[in-house]
């Protein structure tokens, strides 16, 4: 029975042994795992790649903004009395100058004739005072009257002439009470709610209007941006008006409303850290409507010959960005790249690469200097199209993941299973 028990381990041992030098022989199994890992055989890691293209690229910030009125005003009664007419409706559009309200006029109307009437009287008055002035300086060259006499005259005279003058202002007074009795549009604009009806009683001291008329064209929209856009925003304003788009959330059928930036304020919020600038619309089809809210794109500048390429192209390392350019032989070099900004998914080189240049833009993870690469799908020309199948069994997924890569150790190798080494500081493009 021992016996057995030993016979039967060292057969078990034996082809263990078989095994594992079968594996280790050239040209045997294990070779060819060797040469199906990446960068190990003539097919190379599987990437996507995309050429650094050069084309105008916009400088654009882009935020939230609101719709605001340039004049929102609250018409009111400036005199006491009665509501006579209402010569709109809700929501009408008026032009300046239309008739809003009539309110009943008779009392002031009185007022007025009776301002009127006193002028007259005192009119009369300061005529007798006149002529009794000039009877008593002909009186006083002749000694039939006193110099006392005289004065009293001139000084009647004059007192009935300032109380002509405050009966005229009287009269000035009350045609103006009068005309308030007829309300106006003063601005071209949309009515809001009618609040006081015919037979309403209105009086100057209401807090509540009798109706809001606001101005749909032009029309502004604010919104903020952060305090380091604006030497930019300064610089462009000095260049003239740039643009200022605002888009209704959800209406993707229809193009952004297009303005001007107009204002902007003299000082940052502090607790904030952004300052508020506006934009003026036409707004000739009134899409933006007061209140609303919009996503609001200001074009600074245009680039015109900008060098770009998808922002997955870039990684950053302990020496900063980088990415990884394919050669003529299908091998890949690190490249260190300086990045003036990042939009809408594009990269804006600043310097490091030249249009043309081929970049990986998936696949990253598993890239060394050296290695050799093989494009990964059919369509080389369109590598934002993922693979027609999945990766192989027992291979690590590509991805253009920037926290996915794992850049190359000093001696050109890939990072053990994508884990941080002590040579991975040495690398061009070492992993912060």
């Amino acid at each position: 029975m021992t016996r057995r028990i030993l016979l039967a381990l060292l057969v078990l041992a034996l082809l263990g042994a078989g095994g594992f030098w079968y594996a280790g022989k050239p040209g045997g199994e294990g070779r060819s795992a060797t040469a199906a890992s990446p960068g190990g055989g003539a097919r190379g890691v599987p990437v996507v790649t995309r050429a650094a293209e050069v084309k105008p690229m916009p400088d654009r910030i882009s935020t939230i903004g609101a719709v605001q009125p340039i004049a929102a005003i609250a018409i009111k009664a400036r005199v006491d009395t009665v509501v006579e007419a209402v010569h709109f409706t809700e929501g009408q559009e008026v032009k300046a100058g239309d008739p809003l309200f009539t309110l009943d006029s008779r009392a002031l109307e009185a007022q007025l004739r009776q301002a009127q009437a006193n002028l007259e009287r005192d009119r009369a008055n300061l005529d007798k005072a006149r002529n009794d002035m000039r009877r008593y300086a002909e009186l006083l060259r002749t000694n039939a009257v006193s110099r006392t006499q005289y004065d009293t005259a001139v000084a009647a005279a004059e007192a009935l002439e300032g109380t002509v003058k405050a009966d005229l202002a009287a009269v000035e007074a009350a045609k103006v009470s009068l005309s308030f009795t007829r309300i106006a549009a003063p601005m071209d604009g949309r009515t809001g709610a009618i609040n006081a009806r015919p037979g309403s009683m209105v009086r100057a001291a209401d807090a509540t209007p009798l109706v809001t008329l606001t101005q749909l064209r032009p029309i502004m929209v604010s919104f903020n941006v952060p305090e380091r856009h604006l030497p930019a925003i300064r610089e462009a304003m000095r260049q003239g008006a740039p643009l200022v788009t605002a888009g209704i959330p959800g209406d993707r059928g229809t193009a952004p409303a297009e303005g001007k930036l107009t204002f902007v304020d003299s000082q940052v919020e502090q607790q904030s850290g952004t300052i508020q600038v506006k934009g003026e619309f036409p707004n000739a089809d009134t899409r933006l409507w007061p209140g609303q809210f919009v996503d609001v794109v200001l074009t600074l500048r245009v680039d015109p010959q900008a060098v770009t390429v998808p922002d997955t192209a870039v990684q950053t390392g302990q020496q900063g960005r980088f990415v990884y350019v394919v050669k003529p032989d299908d091998t890949v070099e690190v490249r260190p790249v300086a990045v003036a900004r990042t939009q809408d998914g594009t990269a804006v080189i600043a310097g490091g690469l030249k249009g043309g240049d081929r970049v990986v833009v998936d696949g990253q993870s598993r890239l060394y200097p050296g290695a050799k690469v093989a494009e990964r799908g059919p369509d080389r020309s369109n590598p934002d199209k993922g693979p027609e199948k999945g990766p192989e069994k027992g291979q690590d997924k590509p991805s253009g993941d920037k926290s996915n890569a794992h850049p190359p150790n000093a001696d050109g190798r890939p990072a053990e299973g994508g884990k941080k080494t002590e040579a991975n500081a040495a690398a061009p493009g070492g992993a912060s």
